[in-house]
C-alpha cells in the first residue's frame, strides 16, 4: 500500500471518526442537560459505536499485520450499532417499547459470539440478523410515514442514507465481479454517515424544540390552572364565609329549650346536612296561651331551602296563630307559589296545645308521634297530604287528642328516619318510633330525649355522611320536676 493511499485512509478514518464522535458528545450533553429527551441518549450510544466500528474497520485497512484483531474488534462493537439504532426508532416512532426488540437482542447473540471467535467466516451469521433489524427498522419508519407522523419524513431520508451506503459497501466487499465505481473509498459506508447525521440532527433539533415548546405551553396551562384554582379557592373561601354566616344567622332565628311556658317541658334540635339547611322549627304562645309549634322541611338544601324556611317563619310570625291551620296552610300554599320557586316546597306540621287538649295538622311530613304515659305506648297521628305550595286550594285536615300528665310529644322532620348506615340501609320510621318509645319511658326531660334520640342517630350511621337535615321538636306535658 503507497504513502498516498495510506494518508488518504487515515484522513477518512479520522474525519469519519471524528465527525459522529463529536455528534455523540453532543447530544450525550444534550440528554444531560434535558434528561426527558431519551432519544438523544440512544442517538448518542449509537454514534459512539458507530465511530469505533468506523475507526477499526480502517484501521484494519491500515495496519494489515493486525488486521485480524481490528476485524474482531470491528464484529464486537457492530451489533450494539444496530441494537441502540432500533432502539432509538422505537422510540421515536412507537407509542411504547415493543416485546420483539428483546427478540433481537437474543437473535444476535449466537450470532455476534461466533463473530467474535471467527471474524471473516462467522461474519455471515451476524450479517444475516442486522439485515432483520435493517429490514425492521425500516419497516417501522416507513409506518411512521404513512401514519404522517411528526418528522417521520427526515428519519426515512436519514436511514435510506446510511443503509444505502451500507449496501454499496456491502457489494463491494462480496467481491461479485459487479462493477462498482468509487472503489478507493475503502470503506464508503462511512460516506452515508454525513447525510445521515445531517437528516437526523435536524429532526432531533426540531423534536427537541416541539418538546419544548410542549413544556412552555404545558407550564403556561399549569400556572392558568393555578390561578383558576386559587381563585376558586378564594371564591369558595367567600362562599364558605358567607354560608357560614347564613347558617349562624338561621340558628339564630330558631328557638332553643322552652322553660317557660307553665305546664310543659319543651326541647329543639336541629342538624343541618349542609350549612345552611331546608329544615325549620319555631313557637308562639297566642294571647289566650295557647302554645302553638312548627316543624318543616323544605325540598332540597342550600340557599333557595334557606328563603323558603324564612318565608315560612315570616308568616308563622306573622299569621301563624290562626286558630284554622287548614286556612294558614291555604295561605302558605299561595305565598310560596307567587314566589315562582320552581319546584320548591314546604312540608309542615304545625301543633296548637292548651289546657291537655292537642290540635294538628301535617303537610307532607312524617306522624307526629304520642307516648302516652298511663300504657307506655307510642300513638302515630299521621296526616298524609301534599306540602304546601304544590295545590292551590287544596282542603288540608287536622285531627285532635287529648293529652295527660307525662305524655310526650315527637314533632320531626324525615332528616330522622331516613338516616342511612354503612351497608346502606334506612333506619326507617318503625325503628325511629322504638328510639322514641324508649326513650319516653325513661324520667327524662325533653332535653334529654332530644339527646338520647340525637346519640341513637349517630350509633346508626357509625361515621357515614348524614344526608338530610335532622329536626326534632319533643314537648313533655305537665311534666313532673326531676329530684
Amino acid at each position: 500500500m503507497d504513502a498516498e493511499h495510506i494518508r488518504s485512509l487515515t484522513t477518512y478514518q479520522m474525519i469519519f471518526t471524528a465527525i459522529p464522535l463529536a455528534f455523540g458528545i453532543l447530544f450525550l450533553l444534550l440528554f444531560i442537560f434535558f434528561k426527558r429527551a431519551k432519544e438523544n441518549l440512544y442517538f448518542a450510544i449509537f454514534l459512539f459505536f458507530y465511530s469505533a466500528s468506523i475507526f477499526f474497520d480502517y484501521q484494519a485497512s491500515l495496519y494489515e499485520a493486525h488486521a485480524r484483531t481490528y476485524i474482531t474488534i470491528h464484529r464486537a462493537v457492530q451489533p450494539f450499532i444496530y441494537l441502540f439504532a432500533l432502539r432509538f426508532v422505537y422510540l421515536i416512532c412507537c407509542p411504547k417499547l415493543p416485546k420483539r426488540f428483546w427478540l433481537f437482542v437474543l437473535l444476535l447473540l449466537i450470532p455476534w459470539i461466533v463473530a467474535v471467535c471467527d471474524p471473516v467466516d462467522g461474519y455471515i451469521y451476524l450479517r444475516i440478523v442486522t439485515t432483520l433489524i435493517a429490514i425492521e427498522i425500516c419497516l417501522v419508519v416507513i409506518a411512521a410515514v404513512r401514519q404522517k407522523q411528526d418528522g417521520a419524513g427526515l428519519v426515512a431520508v436519514g436511514f435510506f442514507l446510511y443503509f444505502g451506503f451500507g449496501i454499496f459497501d456491502a457489494l463491494m466487499d462480496m467481491n461479485l465481479g459487479i462493477t462498482i465505481p468509487f472503489t478507493e473509498m475503502q470503506n464508503p459506508y462511512a460516506f452515508g454517515t454525513i447525510g445521515f447525521l445531517v437528516a437526523m440532527s435536524i429532526y432531533l433539533a426540531r423534536r427537541y424544540a416541539r418538546t419544548y415548546e410542549q413544556m412552555l405551553e404545558q407550564q403556561r396551562r399549569e400556572k392558568e390552572q393555578e390561578l383558576e384554582r386559587r381563585l376558586l379557592e378564594a371564591d369558595n373561601a367567600r362562599k364558605t364565609r358567607e354560608l357560614e354566616e347564613a347558617r349562624k344567622l338561621q340558628l339564630s332565628m330558631l328557638p332553643q329549650c322552652v322553660n317557660n311556658v307553665p305546664g310543659m317541658d319543651i326541647c329543639f334540635h336541629m342538624t343541618p346536612a349542609v350549612e345552611v339547611g331546608g329544615d325549620y322549627y319555631d313557637y308562639q304562645i297566642d294571647k289566650d296561651g295557647t302554645l302553638v309549634l312548627a316543624v318543616g322541611d323544605a325540598t332540597g338544601h342550600g340557599m333557595k331551602a334557606g328563603i323558603m324556611v324564612a318565608s315560612i317563619k315570616s308568616l308563622f310570625r306573622t299569621i301563624g296563630t290562626n286558630p284554622d291551620i287548614p286556612a294558614f296552610f291555604k295561605q302558605c300554599t299561595t305565598t310560596i307559589k307567587q314566589m315562582n320557586m320552581g319546584n320548591l316546597f314546604m312540608g309542615l306540621i304545625l301543633v296548637r296545645v292548651k289546657e291537655g287538649k292537642l290540635i294538628a295538622s301535617s303537610a307532607g311530613m312524617p306522624p307526629i308521634l304520642v307516648s302516652r304515659k298511663e300504657n307506655q305506648q307510642v300513638e302515630e297521628m299521621a296526616i298524609k297530604v301534599p306540602p304546601l305550595g304544590g295545590i292551590s286550594g287544596f282542603s288540608y285536615r287536622q285531627k285532635e287528642t287529648t293529652l295527660k300528665p307525662g305524655d310526650t310529644i315527637l314533632l320531626m322532620s324525615d332528616g330522622f328516619a331516613e338516616q342511612f348506615n354503612e351497608k346502606g340501609q334506612m333506619m326507617g320510621y318503625a325503628r325511629a318510633k322504638d328510639i322514641f318509645e324508649e326513650a319516653a319511658s325513661q324520667k327524662y326531660t325533653a332535653a334529654e330525649i332530644v339527646d338520647h334520640l340525637c346519640k341513637e342517630v349517630e350509633k346508626w350511621r357509625n361515621r357515614e355522611p348524614q344526608e338530610d337535615d335532622i329536626t326534632f321538636v319533643v314537648l313533655k306535658f305537665n311534666a313532673p320536676k326531676e329530684v
